[in-house]
């Protein structure tokens, strides 16, 4: 079925923008579905490893290493989690800009809160309070914002799939049988 890791890279990641453009075009991609969107991804990436492996050992006639079988599911996880960088990078820039405008919204919400609080708690001047408002602000900004969460993404989806394929390549070469 699939030739190398990365025509499964580029099939899963397919997958994943078609599921999370079905949750934008059905007006649900906030709240819960953003959980079920994170397990979606797992539950890809999982899937991208164990066929970047199993691939590798059917193209091959000679019994593979560990070490081969671990390089083949760390390729087709980390070209994986590229293409769903970009495609993060591309869903919250252009498709869906207003999603961190309403994360910025509720971590906004709660900042009067936090300013009374540390002005009952009195550890803090009024100048102090005002420095501290004006960093969450702009950190918000900072943190709420495309690049920073296709970064995370990328970071995550690559060191999840690196473990992945450790285990999965250990777990195929002490259990035959997953080759055909």
């Amino acid at each position: 079925m699939f030739k190398n890791p990365f025509q499964i890279a580029i099939t899963f990641a397919i997958v994943a923008l078609i599921v999370k453009l079905s949750a934008f075009s059905m007006g649900i991609q906030h709240g819960a579905m953003e959980k079920y969107i994170f397990y979606i991804y797992m539950f890809l990436l999982l899937l991208t490893v164990f066929m970047g492996i199993r691939s590798n050992k059917i193209a091959n006639k000679n019994t593979t290493s560990i070490g081969q079988d671990f390089k083949s599911g760390a390729r087709s996880a980390s070209t994986f989690a590229l293409l769903i960088a970009a495609i993060t990078y591309i869903y919250y820039a252009n498709i869906d800009p207003e999603f961190f405008e309403i994360k910025r919204a509720e971590s906004f919400s709660n900042l009067p809160a936090k300013i009374t609080q540390a002005i009952s708690d009195g550890d803090m001047t009024i100048d102090q309070i005002k420095e501290k408002a004006k960093g969450d602000i702009k950190s918000a900004k900072t943190i709420f914002s495309p690049y920073l969460h296709s970064m995370a993404t990328l970071f995550g989806l690559v060191f999840i799939g690196l473990f992945q394929s450790m285990i999965f390549a250990f777990l195929m070469k002490k259990y035959p049988g997953f080759k055909k």
